[in-house]
C-alpha cells in the first residue's frame, strides 16, 4: 500500500512539473533576436494604458503588422468609434470617425497630435517583439532564461514580462515603458505571429 501511495505521489509531483514549466530558454540572443527580426508580419490584440503628468487613460488596441505597413486600432479614448494609424515608413494618416482625416510623415508624429506626446509607434514594432529596435542605440538585461528583462532605448526605459511561447517564437505579454512624466503599458491578449512559407 505504501508502494502505491508513493508512486501516485511521483506521478502527481512529475505532472505539476510538467504544467508549470515556464517557455523555453534563449541560449543565444544573437540567434534569438535575428529570428524575431524575421518575424514581421502579425496581429496583436491587447489593453494600452497611457499617463503623463496631467491626464491619464486607456484603449483597446489592435495591430496588424505587413512587412513595414501596419494598421492600429485604437477603441475606447478619443471620442466615439475607432481611432485608427495607418501607413508605412515614411508615411503615416490618423482616421477618426467625424472628423477628417490627418497625415504626416511618420506614426509618432500623428500620436502626439492624438496624446499630446510622441508614442514610439517605429520602435514598438521591435518592442513588442521583446528585442530592441535596430536604428539607434541600447542598454539592455536579460531575465534569467534569456529573454529580455529591461531596455534603455530613444529616450524610454521599458520592462518587459509575461512571457509565452507562440509557435516557434517567444514573444512578451506585458510592456512598461517610460519616458520622463509619459508612461504606458501595454499588455497582450492576443498574439497572432504569421509564418512565411520558406
Amino acid at each position: 500500500m505504501r508502494l502505491i501511495i508513493l508512486l501516485l505521489l511521483a506521478i502527481l509531483l512529475s505532472a505539476c512539473a510538467i504544467t508549470s514549466q515556464p517557455p523555453p530558454s534563449v541560449s543565444n540572443w544573437q540567434q534569438h533576436v535575428q529570428q524575431l527580426s524575421g518575424l514581421n508580419q502579425w496581429t496583436l490584440e491587447g489593453k494600452l494604458g497611457y499617463r503623463d503628468n496631467k491626464d491619464g487613460g486607456s484603449a483597446w488596441v489592435s495591430w496588424n503588422q505587413q512587412q513595414k505597413n501596419f494598421d492600429v486600432s485604437l477603441n475606447g479614448p478619443f471620442g466615439v468609434g475607432a481611432t485608427r494609424i495607418i501607413g508605412s515608413e515614411h508615411y503615416a494618416q490618423l482616421q477618426r470617425s467625424g472628423h477628417d482625416n490627418i497625415t504626416a510623415n511618420s506614426p509618432t508624429a500623428l500620436t502626439e497630435y492624438l496624446f499630446g506626446w510622441q508614442w514610439p509607434v517605429a520602435e514598438l514594432q521591435f518592442w513588442v517583439r521583446g528585442i530592441p529596435a535596430p536604428t539607434t542605440t541600447s542598454t539592455i538585461s536579460h531575465n534569467p532564461d534569456g529573454t529580455l528583462a529591461k531596455l534603455e532605448q530613444s529616450n524610454w526605459v521599458l520592462q518587459f514580462s509575461n512571457y509565452k511561447k507562440q509557435d516557434e517564437w517567444i514573444l512578451p505579454g506585458k510592456i512598461k515603458g517610460q519616458n520622463g512624466d509619459y508612461r504606458f503599458t501595454l499588455v497582450v491578449k492576443n498574439w497572432q505571429p504569421v509564418k512565411i512559407p520558406q
